[in-house]
């Protein structure tokens, strides 16, 4: 790790500044709190990123020297004001972590639009993760489909209170499917121990996606993770997290 990160600091001639959205709640980057993002947080600064939170309430708009905007789940409702200046940072191709619970979109439900992201109600329940002793609403990350973030990572990753993820035909956008979970598991409504073919979905699911475009001769890449916890401190140190968080 310590070499990895000199050498990703030599590779950047200047600090990339990474935005995290702020004032309504979200996850730290810098936090302490079991539920922030400071492990995560440190381990990119030491990878040469500079941090700073965002919040849209005051600044003008996301700024153009922004790298990445990472978003993780307001317990507030958003403005339909920031909800716009998040639009259009994506139509001018910025790129976004954006890190999902099981829960309320709050206002950011035209930016799942935008993206074509299918949000299944519910939480995983993966009996896998149950048989490694894990909580019964813990998903283990098993299957990482072919992609640049995923290249020769086959660690175990842990996604606590996940919720799945689909994509809308666009074609727009190019999309993968990053980590798959649940491979003998469901989407449950009500979080019974047994599927219920009913009102439960089954799995396999969807548990980050990536998508990709070209916006002004530049790449613009988007990545949609359906577990905010599961680069929380409480639960970063668990398995590949932090690895696959970083890449």
């Amino acid at each position: 790790q310590t070499l990895t990160s000199a050498l990703l600091r030599l590779a950047h001639s200047k600090q990339q500044l990474l935005m995290y959205l702020s004032g309504h709640g979200e996850r730290k980057l810098d936090g302490t709190a079991n539920h922030d993002l400071g492990e995560f947080g440190r381990r990119l600064e030491q990878n040469g990123y500079r941090i700073a939170p965002l919040n849209l309430t005051i600044a003008q708009e996301v700024p153009d020297n922004a790298g990445v905007l990472v978003i993780t789940q307001p317990q507030m409702k958003l403005f339909h004001g920031e909800t716009s200046k998040l639009l259009r940072y994506i139509e001018r191709g910025g790129n976004v972590l954006w890190l999902l619970d099981a829960e309320p979109l709050r206002g950011l439900d035209p930016l799942a639009e935008k993206l074509g992201i299918v949000l299944s109600p519910g939480i995983i329940i993966d009996p896998n993760a149950q048989e490694m002793n894990a909580p019964t609403d813990w998903t283990l990350g098993t299957g990482y489909a072919p992609h640049p973030i995923t290249q020769n990572f086959d660690l175990i990753t842990v996604f606590p209170y996940a919720r799945a993820l689909d994509m809308e035909d666009n074609q727009e956008w190019q999309r993968n499917i990053l980590v798959e979970g649940a491979m003998n598991g469901w989407v449950s409504t009500s979080r019974n121990a047994h599927f219920d073919k009913q009102r439960d979905i089954p799995g396999p699911v969807n548990l980050a996606l990536a998508l990709q475009r070209n916006v002004a001769e530049r790449e613009q890449r988007i990545v949609v993770v359906g577990s905010g916890s599961f680069l929380s401190n409480a639960y970063s140190g668990n398995g590949g997290n932090l690895d696959l968080g970083v890449n």
